[in-house]
């Protein structure tokens, strides 16, 4: 007997979702836990909102979570930054056009 990466309860090995709390196992794991799914959802829509995916996919190894969390803090951080940098360049493109 093996267990839920989710609920911990035991599942038969050959059992594609859980009995107990109705999440894939191994490959029938929801599409938003698997490791490309979060990289598009991070630079797409979600940004640093998908740390709780990172955390509670099965399919990453803890250092593994540690890297994906890393990196997807300073992507959001740098999709910030840029956002702020074009902010301030239309604002100066916006006072040079006053000043003529």
């Amino acid at each position: 007997m093996e267990s839920c990466w989710d609920c911990r309860l035991p599942v038969d090995h050959v059992d594609h979702y859980c009995r107990h709390c109705g999440q894939g196992q191994g490959a029938f794991v929801a599409w938003y836990y698997r490791p490309l799914w979060i990289a598009v959802l991070t630079l797409t829509a979600l940004g640093p909102f998908v740390l709780p995916l990172v955390w509670r996919t099965p399919r990453l190894d803890r250092t593994a979570k540690v890297i994906a969390s890393v990196i997807v803090i300073g992507v959001s951080i740098y999709v910030v930054y840029v956002g702020w940098r074009v902010v301030v360049d239309v604002r100066e493109i916006g006072r040079n056009l006053d000043d003529l």
